[in-house]
């Protein structure tokens, strides 16, 4: 038998119910929407060196990490609750009781992953929107029990899958899936087994329970998602542009200006953008000196350079990183030293991505015009 409780991460009454129902039904597992990183986030746990959150070139990922869990400390914060309390009651009561404890949610980079490699440029942007929107939104406007209710969460659900689909499919329905298929893994070796998932996830999970033929297989749900159309143009941009410069050469025009353009192109915006983080002197020379080059090579990016020079400079360590995540003051997380190098990674990435898309219509088509 599987019993399923809807709770609200940042709720009283969710962790008052939570160990109510442990300590009544005495579960054989105790089940929770949490997966290994998420867990020792919650323990404030987070020994990520701040060098490899650079080299794995997943910045923007640990951005929106940091953000979302950001927002829900805010929420947190105004409610007089630790955000996610219930599940480490949840877990600190099965443990009192003797009950197995099982973290059934799927990784979280790999959500993200799936839900950001997903999405097209017009949810991207109203996702940017609506994060920025409630970075500045009180939690004291918020009836977080109301929210509970199942009418006013399928209303909020249904705006979330209008306004972002595929967001929607990364952070609900695949993670609905992945937890019902957990929980039907654990039911092979368990008999009574209580879940503890936010509220949103209650009904998505029950459904597929019901029908359990409509789960996907879990090695697809794992799967990182790199969208085709990405990787052609992360190989065949740098391969046309090397090309039409040969190309040009080799018909007797004169490209010296055209290089030029192409350093001009890519170390501004990239130092702009390296600026706009208030990253150090050095980093934004770095960032600078690197961007033309590494725009070239699919393998590199300007970002990394910058980022890993401004976390030598700052002396990022370890600490940085969890004082990141418990962070919930707009101020001190603008001046926190690894919240800086991620910010300074993603703007250079950024600027150096735009060099090259404002050079390709401004200089390289002129140049194969003449070619041609």
């Amino acid at each position: 038998m599987i019993h399923i409780i809807g709770t609200a991460h940042v709720s009283r009454e969710s962790v008052e119910e939570v160990r109510r129902e442990i300590l009544e039904r005495r579960p054989e597992v105790v089940a929770v929407e949490l997966c290994r990183s998420r867990y020792e986030g919650l323990l404030d746990q987070r020994d990520i060196p701040v060098v490899d959150m650079i080299r794995s070139g997943n910045s923007l990922l640990f951005i929106v990490n940091m953000l979302l869990s950001f927002l829900q400390r805010r929420i947190g914060e105004e409610m007089g609750i630790k955000p996610g309390r219930e599940m480490l009651v949840a877990i600190d009561t099965a443990r009192e009781i003797g009950s197995d404890v099982a973290l059934i949610d799927r990784d979280i980079k790999t959500t993200l992953s799936r839900a950001i490699g997903g999405m097209g440029l017009l949810e991207k942007l109203r996702l940017g929107k609506e994060v920025i929107v409630g970075l500045f939104r009180k939690g004291e406007d918020i009836d977080i029990e109301e929210m509970k209710k199942e009418e006013n969460l399928a209303d909020i659900l249904e705006e979330l899958k209008s306004a972002a689909p595929s967001l929607y499919k990364g952070l609900v329905t695949e993670r609905d899936a992945y937890m019902a298929a957990r929980l039907l893994q654990l039911s092979k070796t368990h008999d009574k087994i209580l879940a503890v998932v936010g509220a949103g996830h209650k009904k998505g999970i029950e459904g597929f329970l019901e029908r359990p033929e409509t789960i996907p297989d879990l090695s697809e749900l794992e799967t990182r998602k790199k969208s085709p159309l990405l990787t052609a143009l992360k190989y065949g941009i740098p391969a046309m542009i090397i090309g039409s410069f040969i190309l040009a050469f080799y018909n007797g025009l004169s490209i010296e200006g055209s290089l030029l353009l192409w350093i001009l192109y890519h170390s501004i915006p990239t130092g702009a953008g390296i600026l706009l983080a208030r990253g150090h002197p050095l980093s934004i020379l770095v960032g600078m000196a690197a961007a033309p080059l590494t725009s070239l090579n699919p393998l590199l990016a300007a970002g990394w350079f910058a980022g890993v020079t401004e976390a030598k400079v700052r002396r990022t360590t370890v600490g940085d990183v969890k004082e990141m995540f418990q962070i919930s003051g707009y101020r001190e997380l603008y001046n926190n030293r690894a919240f800086r190098v991620l910010l300074v990674t993603a703007l250079a990435n950024l600027g150096s991505t735009i060099g090259t898309f404002t050079f390709i219509p401004k200089v390289l088509i002129p140049m194969l015009r003449e070619v041609f």
